[in-house]
């Protein structure tokens, strides 16, 4: 994100739901200042005159807005609690992926990703926009959120009741009379979500990543308990189906207990024209990109078989991890921090090429890593049965770091009003790309994993196509923001590609040499940001700094009582 400037500004108000974040309301408390000069008359009166009366008939933009830097300091501090509940997260995931595995066949687990495939398409017409319709909305108010929770409830009645009686044909379509089970059990975590997803979305909006965190880290947490113990019990395939119901009963139990709101379950049909304006172009949106990325688990599990699937998949949760360490941080807070700039009428074109740059200066060199060391790491996360991924894992790697664009493009469109423009970029670069995917399936895994490094390409041009015509901006700034980010990814490939040069056997390398290649690429990637000062050095260097004094502050305080 852009460096903040500083800026002095009271605290935020904590309270019982707004622990460790601030509101609206205090952000402009905060950034409010006296127009008088000191000494002079008190804001609000005049000389010889009776104190001001407030204009009743003022508007909302009226209202003193929040600086650039103050709240520049709070996408700061979200990203941060966002980056450590990622971690959390994700080390919870890789516990659970790696236990998991090496308890499970790849045709159980591929059983259970196509399942979840096929509720993931779903799922993404349910939701109907309904979190992003809270977030967007400049008013967003209790009455919003009961809308919302009224049209997502409905929404999920009425889907779970079609994917409960349509069970029996999806087990028939892919010959796994188990999906049937599968399916119907997973339809009862759509009655729980509506009850959680309203709440957390006005978490995101008024930046309480904290508690925000708590909630995410509990659900994934469940998730993993419920899972390890049933496929040690024998469930098979069907932990995964009710590792689900009980991680979506916990979201909203935790939900309820970091932001105890329960008005917003009174049903509420106010402004639902708003919310299925804003939810209809949002959704189909969404089911269409959902749909594309999960087709490969769906031409693979109907032409393959589910250990292809499994293959495929797991390959797919391997090569995902720096998009889950970095994109997924970011994407909590990008758009309500692109949200706030449009509220508050600043450009977005700044804020979007320098959001590029920190993406790239950290998603690049940790996905070319990972490529290098894929072995190694596929060999601990998953185990020795799973070494037939390894391919698939690197050119999924590789074409990660062409998806840098992906993650800004909703976000910036809505915040700049193109929301029917992320419809139309999907409409023409999917068809195409689903082409392709058709004709690469019938190779198997690792065509499919190919085709990328022609789809990815393709739907990345078509969206920067509509974002320039939203946020201008030259090709060369957009060039330039990526530069130091591809000389910081050249410095950190050097360390692991003398590892491989020196073993002698290609990719293949043990687990220590893998670990000794992860660590020189790590510490090469350090010293390349802090040396070419790349502008993500600035956040690391803000965090580094409060631990180093910390330490030293600890140290001196102990030789002094010597």
């Amino acid at each position: 994100m852009p460096a903040a400037s500083p800026i002095s500004a009271a605290r935020p108000r904590r309270g019982r739901c707004w622990r460790a974040t601030a509101s609206r309301a205090s952000i402009r408390r905060a950034t409010a200042r006296p127009s008088s000069a000191p000494g002079g008359p008190a804001p609000g009166r005049r000389r010889g005159r009776s104190p001001a009366r407030p204009d009743p008939s003022a508007s909302r933009s009226s209202q003193p807005i929040p600086s650039k830097g103050f709240l520049m300091s709070l996408v700061k501090r979200a990203v941060l609690l966002v980056s450590g509940e990622r971690y959390l997260v994700l080390s919870i995931t890789l516990g659970q992926t790696a236990l998991v595995s090496r308890l499970l066949t790849p045709e159980q687990v591929g059983l259970s990703m196509l399942g979840v495939a096929l509720v993931q398409v779903v799922d993404g017409v349910r939701d109907f926009g309904t979190t992003n319709y809270i977030i967007h909305e400049p008013t967003t108010s209790q009455q919003s959120a009961r809308t919302a929770f009224t049209v997502l409830l409905a929404l999920s009645l009425v889907f779970a009741v079609g994917l409960f009686a349509s069970a029996g044909l999806w087990a028939d379509l892919y010959g796994q009379p188990l999906l049937a089970s599968y399916l119907r059990v997973l339809s009862l975590s759509f009655l729980l979500v509506p009850f959680s997803g309203p709440l957390m979305a006005l978490m995101r909006r008024d930046f309480q990543f904290a508690a925000l965190m708590w909630v995410n880290v509990g659900t994934c947490l469940t998730y993993a308990l419920v899972l390890v113990a049933l496929a040690v019990l024998g469930f098979g395939a069907m932990s995964f189906a009710w590792a689900m119901v009980a991680s979506a009963a916990a979201a909203v139990a935790l939900s309820l207990a970091v932001r105890p709101e329960p008005g917003v379950y009174r049903p509420s049909l106010q402004g639902w024209r708003t919310a299925l304006a804003i939810g209809g172009c949002s959704s189909l949106t969404t089911l269409l990109n959902r749909a594309y990325d999960l087709l490969p688990i769906f031409l693979l599990g109907r032409f393959g078989g589910p250990d292809l699937v499994g293959l495929y998949g797991r390959a797919q949760v391997v090569s995902q991890l720096p998009d889950k360490m970095i994109l997924g941080s970011l994407g909590a807070v990008i758009l309500p921090m692109f949200a706030a700039d449009r509220r508050d009428g600043r450009a977005l074109a700044p804020g979007y090429l320098a959001s590029i740059g920190n993406i790239t200066g950290v998603l690049w060199p940790v996905a070319l890593l990972l490529a290098l060391i894929a072995h190694p790491v596929v060999l601990v996360l998953l185990g020795s049965q799973w070494l037939a991924s390894v391919p698939i894992v690197q050119v999924l790697a590789l074409a990660s770091m062409l998806t840098f664009p992906a993650m800004l493009t909703y976000p910036v469109l809505l915040a700049s009003g193109g929301l029917r423009d992320t419809l139309t970029a999907s409409l023409i670069g999917l068809p195409p790309s689903a082409a392709i995917l058709f004709v690469s399936a019938s190779g198997g895994p690792l065509a499919v994993a190919l085709s990328q490094f022609v789809t990815v390409p393709l739907q990345a041009g078509i969206a920067l196509w509509f974002i320039r015509r939203r946020v201008p901006f030259r090709l060369t700034d957009f060039a330039g923001a990526l530069r130091i980010s591809a000389l910081v990814t050249v410095a950190t490939a050097l360390p692991p590609l003398a590892v491989l040069a020196l073993s002698g056997r290609g990719f293949v390398l043990t687990i220590p040499e893998g670990v000794l290649a992860g660590f020189g690429g790590a510490t090469a990637w350090l010293v390349a940001m802090l040396v070419l000062d790349h502008p993500v050095a600035s956040h690391v260097r803000e965090t580094i700094r409060p631990v180093v004094l910390g330490v030293r502050a600890r140290t001196r305080a102990v030789w002094a009582g010597r």
